[in-house]
């Protein structure tokens, strides 16, 4: 006996009523759950199933163009009066190798030229073209049936021909036998009312079920990992007692570098490390914040009262009112500090910054960094080495160390490295004591109160989190990727 679903069952009935042999791509809507059941057919014997070739035809871009507007001949034709047309009035409508072309194929046609008073003419009374049917039958898919006509459209470039590969399925004589009731049964994969009522149950078989077989894989809709990992820092920093502040893209260089005691010939401000903006081409209003322009001037130039030289240079103010896309997250904290912050205070900014450098695996042109400053009393760099070791341990990093460094607003300054299994150390973090050039512009009482700070790459953080090791991995839109990776 053979066990058929009701699907294969209707698929043979539907073979023999089309003569016992069908035609898979005449199926329509069909085909795609023909194209399921027919290798099972296949395999129980059922059906033969072979590939047939067979010659079309379809119209070229010249053809549709020609069936639209008509074929040069035929605009002769259509334009022909009393069953001739002047080859005067002719060359208005066509030119040149149209012209001839035209002429050429309505003599073969029987047309013929004369001569009178007015000039040449072509009579074409009583001449026919088929070959605009047959370009409207190509065009339906209709097979033609007039070859000579067809091949000289070939010809002319006006009809392509190409060979159609078609898949035919047809029944065998054991196919043919189950449907006379002979070796069948019908398999469902399971029982309904009718079925039990009637009876007709017995006269089925319950389809048996594959306890092995594994079921379909589902990947229901969830947050990018990458924007996961932000929110995850964000809810560590918050639960250590920060404050998220914001800042924006396009920044004055004021508040993304001056205020910040960096020197407005430092390399960092050239082209090659910042993104110098055109538009808006007016530069920044800083006119709410003239005291502290000139606070910042006076550092800049000669220290301040700090103790400092300052950097010994006549400050620009145009300078500093230039727009760049912003660099560092560290402008968010300049523009918060000069509101003029509590003591202690903590503040925090995640967000992304913006710098020209060469794209690899680990640098990109824009990424996103987290920005933090703590500001409070009698704080030394114990403190800032003992916070960076507790945030990375609160990521799940054990291997931390650190290196002296510099930075143009912080003294001393220390740089943070986290160990990646393929790439080794990745630094991950610039820091320090931010300066007195810095905070006493700011009009906070250093050195009683200090403020530590820190830059974090959170790009290469992530980066170790997930066990990738190309950062522009992380912003992947690749579905396959974000469903099959790890993290």
């Amino acid at each position: 006996m053979i066990s058929l679903s009701q699907g294969e069952h209707d698929l043979l009935r539907k073979i023999a009523s089309l003569g016992g042999k069908l035609i898979l791509e005449n199926l329509g809507e069909e085909k795609s759950s023909a194209s399921a059941l027919i290798p099972l057919l296949e395999t129980k014997s059922l059906v033969k199933v072979s590939k047939i070739r067979r010659k079309t035809y379809e119209l070229t871009e010249k053809g549709r163009i020609c069936l639209k507007e008509g074929m040069p001949e035929e605009i002769l034709l259509n334009a022909a009066k009393d069953g001739k047309i002047y080859l005067d009035d002719a060359s208005k409508l066509l030119q040149g190798e149209l012209l001839q072309a035209a002429i050429g194929w309505l003599r073969r046609r029987g047309a013929k030229i004369e001569e009178d008073e007015r000039g040449k003419y072509l009579v074409v009374k009583g001449i026919d073209l088929p070959e605009r049917d047959i370009l409207l039958k190509v065009e339906r898919g209709i097979s033609p049936d007039n070859e000579d006509i067809l091949k000289a459209l070939v010809k002319r470039g006006l009809v392509r021909e190409k060979e159609l590969v078609l898949t035919e399925v047809e029944l065998t004589e054991l196919g043919r036998e189950c449907l006379e009731g002979k070796l069948l049964i019908i398999e469902v994969a399971k029982l309904n009312r009718k079925l039990i009522e009637t009876g007709e149950w017995r006269n089925l078989r319950l389809k048996r079920y594959d306890i092995s077989a594994l079921p379909p894989e589902v990947f229901p809709g969830k947050p990018h990992p990458y924007s996961m990992l932000l929110d995850e820092v964000r809810e560590i920093l918050i639960g250590m007692g920060f404050r998220e502040v914001k800042s924006p893209f396009v920044e004055a260089e004021f508040w993304n570098f001056d205020v910040l005691f960096q020197a407005q010939d430092h390399p960092a401000r050239e082209i090659h490390d910042s993104y110098i903006v055109s538009f808006p081409s007016e530069p920044a209003d800083l006119s709410e914040h003239m005291d502290l322009v000139e606070r910042v001037r006076k550092a800049h130039e000669d220290g301040y009262g700090t103790g400092s030289t300052g950097w010994g240079y006549k400050w620009s103010f145009e300078i500093a009112r230039r727009l760049v896309l912003r660099t560092q997250t560290t402008a968010a904290s300049a523009r918060e500090l000069a509101k003029g912050l509590e003591i202690p205070s903590k503040i925090f900014a995640i967000d992304r910054v913006f710098r020209p450098e060469a794209l690899d695996k680990t640098h990109a042109m824009e990424f996103h960094q987290c920005e933090g400053v703590v500001l409070a009393e009698d704080l030394n760099v114990k403190h800032l080495l003992g916070f960076l070791a507790e945030f990375s341990r609160s990521l799940g990093f054990e291997e931390v160390k650190f290196r002296p460094a510099y930075f143009p607003f912080t003294e001393p300054s220390v740089e943070a490295y986290v160990r990646h299994e393929k790439l080794g150390w990745i630094e991950i973090a610039g820091s320090g004591l931010f300066r007195p050039e810095m905070l006493v512009p700011l009009g906070y009482d250093y050195p009683r109160v200090q403020a530590l700070a820190w830059g974090i790459g959170i790009g290469r953080l992530a980066m170790l989190r997930m066990g990738i090791d190309d950062i522009r991995d992380l912003h992947s839109q690749s579905l396959d990727f974000l469903r099959r990776a790890s993290f």
